[in-house]
């Protein structure tokens, strides 16, 4: 697979970022068969310490499948056929972590072992203006989301993988709030030993799982404590990213039973908030603007391997910016949380009006971000005042997309199952905010759960069968079965999903009865055999009416008994 061709950079001088992301080809790639590595090659690690570089030896080195590396900027991207990745072992390159100034990283990307040099960025939480008291509450949120009939529809998550990549989830937090989702810790990933999934202190990933499982209850939670990698309190790297995406990958990858569907969600409430943490654009190292960073090329490859992936826009917002973004409220929306094999999603209160810190597009990778808002500052799961900032829109919007995939599952090679298709189904059904049309406040507007239970489970009235009007000698006549008290659907509106409309034109009178004996199994009266394989519903229950009335006239022909009239459906009767 082609490769966007290397480059050296300028030296940045001391403002450059400290920690690198090294890509390298070492020969032994190949043979490694795309397995986690257990160690750095030692060779490699020469490498690192010549150019001045220290090797993170606690990273352990991780393999990115090749993706093609288009400009998402340039004319005419098409989001769903663009990011094309390679399964192939010997496509895939080798990462590394090291600390090291700008000489280092210049002298690393010379290398001919090295691929290229790039920033790891650190990433946070989005946090929330501070003070602001919640509008609303989680029950709130429930009903805007339209989660009564998203479950009356079979839409709740059951089956899908919900993977919250945060600071961990606490499930004993959950459970005081009279929440016990399905967990499965086994595919839950910790950046270190010693953590254990779903017992992470109380915090920012809790309020998310809690968020997220308001849409779809009975998903499958994973824990991806992915911002307790750093050594501060909520913190990580780009390269533990990497790693984490890595993770989700190969679960996607892994063989499936026949009939198995695996459907994954993400959720990224998490990102970076100034251009001063990161290579400025244009400078092949950097993140924000550059689809070839691994982290960005890792999220693609988790894409095509199937997974919907959502993050959060950021809270620079330019009515009430976080602190961490230092003034700067224009173009906001930073590298993967723009990319454009994401949903993007921005906040909106329970008024639906967008809160003031939301990221404004465009976005750095795709112009047209966000792409969806969801619901933000209600109170909810108690572990801040309000659950708010866009870290608490994403996982809202993340349990509509979980609740969808319960039965529009993934399935490899369906088109119309895909992730692409999944996003297209957010963004088309969500209702439009201000001015018509997609803006860059809020994308294509608020997320909307009725709309997207009725495109992916239609709902069908059936109109009665009037018994009476349509077949007027099933009232005049002896009846030997009370239809309507038998079978009260075919007297009353049936509301509910099937599989069609009925079929056919509306049938005329009843047939006349057939003379002479009726042996068993025979055919419909008045209907041949090819006549009856395209017969209505209304033209076989009249028919079968017939027949059932013709048994019992001669019946009662052999032993007289007192006659009884059609009744318990207000179809009157006369003789």
């Amino acid at each position: 697979m082609a490769r966007t061709p290397k480059r050296v950079a300028a030296d940045l001088g001391d403002h450059a970022p400290r920690r690198l992301i090294i890509e390298c080809k070492p020969a032994q790639v190949a043979a490694m068969a795309m397995a986690p590595a257990a160690a750095v090659p030692r060779d490699l690690a020469a490498i690192v310490k010549e150019a001045g570089a220290t090797l993170d030896t606690g990273f352990a080195p991780v393999l990115l499948p090749a993706v093609a590396g288009q400009d998402p900027m340039e004319p005419g991207f098409d989001t769903s056929t663009r990011f094309d990745v390679s399964a192939a072992p010997g496509d895939a390159t080798m990462l590394l972590v090291a600390d090291g100034d700008a000489a280092a990283a210049e002298a690393l990307a010379k290398r001919p072992e090295v691929v290229q040099v790039f920033a790891d960025l650190p990433i946070e939480p989005c946090l929330i203006c501070p003070g602001s008291p919640p509008l609303g509450n989680a029950a709130d949120v429930a009903n805007l989301l339209c989660t009564r009939v998203m479950q009356e529809r079979g839409l709740n998550g059951l089956g899908v993988l919900l993977a919250i990549v945060d600071t961990g989830i606490n499930k004993n937090h959950l459970a005081s709030l009279g929440i016990t989702p399905a967990m499965d810790v086994g595919r839950s990933w910790t950046p270190a030993a010693g953590m254990t999934p779903f017992d992470a202190p109380v915090g920012h990933g809790t309020m998310c799982a809690f968020d997220a499982l308001i849409g779809a209850p009975r998903a499958t939670l994973l824990d991806i404590q992915l911002l307790r990698s750093g050594a501060g309190a909520f913190t990580a790297f780009l390269s533990d990213a990497v790693r984490a995406f890595d993770h989700l990958r190969r679960i996607m990858e892994a063989p499936r039973r026949p009939g198995e569907t695996r459907s994954l969600v993400v959720n990224n409430s998490w990102g970076m908030f100034h251009p001063s943490w990161d290579f400025p654009p244009g400078d092949p190292r950097n993140y924000s603007d550059n689809p070839n960073h691994p982290f960005n090329r890792a999220v693609a490859a988790l894409e095509a391997a199937g997974a919907d992936i959502l993050f959060a826009a950021g809270n620079c917002g330019s009515d009430c910016p976080d602190g961490r973004c230092q003034g700067v409220t224009n173009r906001t929306i930073y590298g993967a949380n723009g990319h454009p094999s994401v949903l993007t999603v921005a906040g909106v209160d329970t008024t639906k009006k967008r809160v003031g810190y939301s990221s404004k597009g465009p976005g750095r990778l795709s112009v047209n971000k966000p792409d969806i808002a969801g619901y933000t500052h209600f109170a909810g799961s108690g572990v801040y005042a309000a659950d708010g900032g866009t870290s608490a829109a994403c996982p809202v919007v993340a349990g509509v997309v979980a609740a969808a995939r319960t039965k529009k599952p993934f399935l490899p090679g369906n088109p119309s199952a895909s992730p692409h298709a999944m996003r297209e189904l957010i963004r088309s059904t969500a209702e439009d905010l201000g001015a018509a049309g997609f803006d860059h406040d809020t994308g294509y507007g608020v997320v909307n759960g009725c709309a997207v239970a009725d495109r992916v489970v239609p709902q069908i009235i059936v109109p009665p069968i009037d018994i009476c009007r349509r077949f007027p000698d099933l009232c005049r006549r002896p009846v030997p079965i009370d239809f309507c008290r038998r079978y009260p659907q075919l007297c009353n509106p049936v509301p509910g999903p099937v599989p069609g409309p009925i079929p056919g034109p509306i049938p005329g009178p009843v047939p006349a009865p057939i003379p002479g004996p009726i042996p068993g199994p025979r055919p419909l009266p008045g209907l041949g055999d090819a006549e009856a394989g395209e017969a209505s519903l209304e033209q076989i229950l009249a028919a079968m009416w017939q027949m059932g009335y013709e048994d019992a006239r001669r019946d009662a022909a052999a032993a007289p008994a007192p006659q009884r009239r059609a009744g318990g459906c207000a179809c009157g009767g006369g003789d």
